[in-house]
């Protein structure tokens, strides 16, 4: 009997331990469950991020291969793209909103914050680990607020919930709003230009205005180059000092803005009547940048620039200091370029002349 009430006891005890177990195991996995709720699991896996704000401002990123792009047409600045995707993979929530703050936090967020929607290749459901009509999907929406007062974390609203959280990402001193920029620049790279000398294979340059003055360059040795004149014929000696200085400046050569501030009209009026040269560089791989350029009017602020290209009359009607661009006949997207930045680019054929004679 004694023995029977011991194993009964013993029983119970294991019985109450097991309850016990689960239920803490199960309330671990439920506040596990909410401080990652934010995160995406597999950021690796995202293919595109919709950012938008309530005045207009929008952005698309999308992954296409291997590359990041800016609303489809230009290509992203990679280091802004693997921050925002390491954040993704690591929002963390810190604490809720507390209940006297939730009506301001709501109202602040329904006017001021930022829509986040992520996309990733997602199965429809998964059994025993395989996955079923996999196509890209909507897999989270956030609307992201401003900071806390500690400036350490953010408001924020996963969409599908009833009340908004503080998220945070561990390990990250300060808040993650301007990581969630709605706004193209913030993710277009700068670059046009980013060719070694070594890999450059041929560079054609192509004057409008003055045709004479147009050349190519084509590979000859690992720092040598035949260089051709207007007509295709052979310059048998040149300055090869200048020439080497200006192919060693396509290592890294970067636009100052994208131009927002035209309506249509007026940059297809540019685009058909401004052109003055097109730059076409190809790599030992075969690949080709183009970089047409564009005249940009005069205006008031500009200042006096040594500009070879530009004789007397051309110089009073277009500014000295900067001019548009569009790469790879991409009229989508126009550039403002200064001329300081691409001084070697723009010069004529005579420049690289010895004794500036053909």
């Amino acid at each position: 009997m004694k023995k029977t009430r011991l194993i009964l006891i013993i029983a119970i005890v294991c019985i109450v331990a097991t309850i016990i177990g689960l239920i803490v195991a199960n309330r671990s996995r439920g506040e596990s469950a909410i401080s990652t709720m934010f995160a995406v699991e597999h950021p690796e896996n995202i293919t595109k991020i919709f950012m938008a704000d309530m005045h207009g401002n929008q952005v698309l990123l999308t992954k296409k291969e291997d590359k990041w792009m800016v609303n489809d047409s230009v290509e992203a600045l990679e280091s802004n793209v693997a921050d925002l995707l390491h954040i993704l993979g690591s929002l963390t929530v810190r604490q809720s909103v507390p209940q006297k703050a939730m009506n301001t936090i709501n109202k602040v967020l329904s006017t001021g914050s930022v829509k986040v929607e992520v996309y990733e290749m997602a199965p429809k459901f998964s059994i025993f680990g395989i996955k079923f009509f996999v196509k890209e999907r909507n897999t989270k929406t956030y609307y992201m607020g401003p900071a806390t007062q500690d400036n350490m974390a953010n408001f924020a609203l996963l969409e599908g919930m009833d009340e908004p959280y503080i998220i945070h990402v561990p390990g990250f001193r300060g808040f993650i709003t301007p990581r969630f920029s709605q706004f193209p620049e913030t993710w277009v790279s700068h670059n046009i230009f980013n060719t070694k000398i070594t890999r450059i294979a041929s560079l054609e340059v192509n004057d409008w205005e003055r045709p004479a003055e147009s050349f190519m360059l084509v590979k000859k040795g690992a720092r040598f180059f035949d260089l051709f004149s207007e007509g295709g014929e052979l310059v048998p000696q040149y300055d090869t000092t200048k020439v080497i200085d200006m192919l060693s400046e396509y290592r890294e050569k970067n636009f100052e803005s994208i131009v927002t501030d035209l309506d249509a009209k007026e940059k297809q009026r540019i685009l058909d009547s401004n052109l003055f040269k097109t730059i076409i560089l190809k790599d030992v791989d075969g690949n080709q940048t183009q970089l047409d350029l564009y005249r940009m009017e005069d205006d008031e602020d500009a200042t006096p620039y040594s500009d070879a290209t530009m004789t007397d009359e051309i110089s009073s009607m277009y500014n000295r200091d900067r001019f548009y661009g569009v790469v790879n006949n991409n009229p989508k997207v126009l550039y403002k370029l200064q001329y300081y930045h691409f001084d070697r680019q723009v010069q004529p054929l005579s420049y690289f002349l010895l004794d500036g004679k053909k």
